[in-house]
């Protein structure tokens, strides 16, 4: 057998946090992108760590991200839930949404990024307190995981210490806003996008870099 090597074949690189609403707009546009990829590139999910709060949201910041969310509604159609302002002491923590993400890669790696998307869609289109491990371990469930077994390893130093992994590599890349996305070719690493994209815009700027890399000068 072959060794396999990171570096050995071109990656996606695609940043994000399950509670970033950007990631959750852009959703659709990265499921159309990798689809299209498929065999052509490899594709790497980095957890970002968008918030690590440990106090409740206050007036002014339940406010901003109530902006937020109509922002991203209004550009990407995605459903809401807004039911999630009428909660109080809402601890705005990704942290454990993205180390839910992480065991599930270690749990059943082929289902990650999907353990991502229904992380995604339980707290913006449900209402669902993602930021609750009992919460994580039932959405981890419906990839054949059994709950227990979740969080056994969800709760372990491992889990913990490979979350905090993920979030060096975000700060290394300058993933500065969330979605980001790279191309990785060998040792050379290529932003194409920082933010929302549509997927339009997306598509070209993954053209452009991959014609780079086909001819170089």
């Amino acid at each position: 057998m072959e060794k396999y090597d990171l570096l050995d074949v071109p990656h996606l690189i695609y940043v994000m946090d399950p509670m970033c609403s950007w990631c959750y707009g852009f959703a659709p546009v990265l499921h159309r992108i990798k689809n299209e990829q498929e065999g052509k590139l490899n594709f790497k999910l980095v957890l970002g760590g968008l918030r690590a709060n440990t106090e409740p949201m206050d007036a002014e910041n339940v406010a901003k991200t109530r902006q937020h969310w109509q922002d991203v509604e209004q550009v990407t159609r995605q459903p809401f839930n807004y039911s999630f302002f009428d909660r109080t002491d809402f601890i705005y923590n990704t942290e454990p949404a993205c180390r839910a993400v992480i065991t599930m890669r270690y749990l059943n790696a082929e289902a990650e990024l999907e353990m991502a998307e229904k992380v995604q869609a339980a707290f913006y289109a449900g209402n669902n307190d993602v930021t609750n491990e009992v919460v994580l371990a039932e959405i981890a469930s419906t990839f054949g995981v059994e709950e227990d077994v979740f969080l056994e390893k969800f709760n372990s130093d491992e889990m913990k210490e490979k979350t905090q992994q993920d979030f060096l590599i975000a700060r290394r890349l300058q993933a500065v806003a969330f979605p980001s996305m790279y191309l990785l070719n060998g040792h050379e690493v290529h932003l194409l996008s920082r933010g929302y994209r549509t997927y339009e815009a997306m598509n070209m700027l993954l053209e452009n870099a991959m014609k780079q890399i086909n001819n170089p000068k």
